[in-house]
């Protein structure tokens, strides 16, 4: 019926409140009518001056402390009604037209369950970053060769390698949109049960009937400051988990491949979890004991997975705080001042 709203946008906050109200404006400045957009808030707070702006603004906002993601956001999208569901972080943005762009797409591709572009880049003032400073995963550049990709709902045999090994596809769910059904069935599992919401979503429509687009057009600005750029060791453990979880609803659906891939990363995040609780007990002092049990358990993870033990220090560093601090624990804690706390992904 006419006024039924065509998207529903939620923006999920969780313990951050600076950018929250440029991410609600930047949908309310959306060049289409306001009727035709459902958006929602989802948070793990309360804030007096946020509740009171968004309030004005008539965006309806809920408080949820749940901290797994997939659940959380979840219940974010049970609360509306439209059938087509986007995502936006509380510290990214959506450019002017990109809701209106977006709904071209799945007009114009009835066969399409998700859709994804790639993003521009902002500081923490919401000022350009030249694009020379972005990192790889944000340009992307084989868009910039193939342009816009429609992969049918019958011609998956590729995406694989498009989407995880030639593209940065599944990189953050503020890029992406899905028809709501894909969150429904049995697939809809890789969002609920996950901490890494944009692989879940891009899962799911992996598994899903319906095809993907990806469009190479930059409709969303992804905010780059130091409080999204750190992988905790807790964020880690998650990553391998989510992974695990993924490789077994992959195989649940006879893909095997995908699933063989899933299972490499989980492995890979594993051994970083394993190398991060050794640096993180180190910073801790929490004893020559617990030291010799975390590295005795990181050699033998890695006499398990003979492709996690290259030579280099991203492998090793970990065991040689470990050895370091069972030799001298001082030495150890200056070494590990010296470098960053978390080994990179």
């Amino acid at each position: 019926m006419p006024g039924d709203p065509e998207v529903a946008v939620i923006i999920g906050a969780y313990r951050r409140e600076e950018y929250l109200l440029r991410a609600v404006r930047s949908v309310l400045a959306q060049r289409l009518p306001r009727d035709r957009v459902e958006l929602t808030v989802t948070k793990n707070f309360v804030q007096a001056e946020i509740d009171r702006s968004l309030a004005e603004l008539g965006v309806p906002s809920t408080v949820d402390d749940d901290p797994r993601i997939g659940p959380w956001l979840t219940r974010a999208v049970a609360r509306t009604r439209a059938p087509l569901i986007a995502f936006l972080d509380d510290d990214d943005e959506f450019e002017p037209d990109r809701i209106a762009e977006v709904l071209r797409v799945f007009r114009d591709h009835p066969e399409v369950g998700f859709y994804r572009n790639r993003v521009s880049v902002i500081d923490a003032a919401g000022a350009p970053v030249p694009p020379e400073q972005w990192r790889s995963h944000e340009v992307d550049p084989e868009y910039d060769r193939s342009g816009p990709v429609l992969v049918p709902p019958g011609a998956k045999d590729g995406l694989r390698e498009l989407a995880l090994e030639r593209t940065d596809s599944t990189f953050n769910a503020s890029t992406m949109v899905v028809r709501r059904e894909l969150l429904e069935g049995r697939a809809g599992e890789a969002l609920r049960g996950t901490q890494l919401p944009d692989l879940g979503l891009f899962l799911a429509a992996f598994l899903s009937p319906y095809g993907l687009y990806f469009d190479d057009r930059r409709l969303t600005r992804f905010r780059y400051y130091g409080g999204n750029v750190t992988h905790r060791v807790s964020w880690l453990g998650a990553a391998a988990e989510s992974h695990r979880r993924f490789a077994a609803l992959a195989r649940e659906f006879g893909q095997e491949d995908l699933a063989l891939w899933f299972d490499r990363q989980s492995i890979h995040y594993d051994r970083l979890y394993r190398g991060g609780r050794i640096v993180e007990a180190v910073d801790r002092a929490d004893g020559r004991r617990v030291l010799a049990r975390l590295g005795a358990e990181y050699l033998r993870f890695l006499a398990r997975h003979p492709d996690e033990r290259g030579w280099s220090l991203d492998v090793w560093g970990a065991e040689g705080y470990a050895l370091l601090y069972l030799l001298g624990p001082s030495v150890a804690r200056r070494a590990h001042a010296a470098r960053s706390p978390v080994p990179s992904a």
